[in-house]
């Protein structure tokens, strides 16, 4: 009984997503003056701002949200723990964009992306 109970942890270990060590978020092209507050980590976060809002996170990286307020007063979140790659990528860079869709970047192998609609909840 043991043994498949670490057998059946073990495929769905394997079937998602790992965290990566540092995952890296920035909001491209969205009006200046967007603000975003972090939810779901316990990792170091470091903020850079200027023409884009990024955000640098190390450990914790798995479910990450963000919450963001727009100066016209509109608000959305983001979640990037289903936009993970599968595997185990240390770094993850995620760019959020305000037409509704996110740029995946990550290592395996090589420099792989994937594209990813819909991925604003608007309030």
């Amino acid at each position: 009984m043991r043994r498949l109970i670490c057998f059946a942890a073990l495929i769905c270990a394997t079937s998602v997503a790992a965290e990566p060590a540092k995952l890296t978020v920035d909001f491209g092209f969205f009006p200046k003056g967007t603000t975003c507050s972090v939810h779901g980590t316990t990792g170091k976060v470091r903020l850079k701002t200027g023409r884009e809002i990024e955000y640098s996170i190390k450990g914790d990286t798995g479910n990450v949200s963000f919450r963001c307020q727009q100066p016209d007063g509109s608000s959305f979140t983001a979640h990037t723990g289903p936009l993970l790659p599968q595997g185990s990528p240390r770094l993850v860079a995620i760019q959020i964009n305000q037409d509704n869709h996110a740029h995946v970047l990550w290592s395996a192998g090589g420099i792989q992306k994937s594209t990813i609609p819909g991925v604003l909840r608007w309030d």
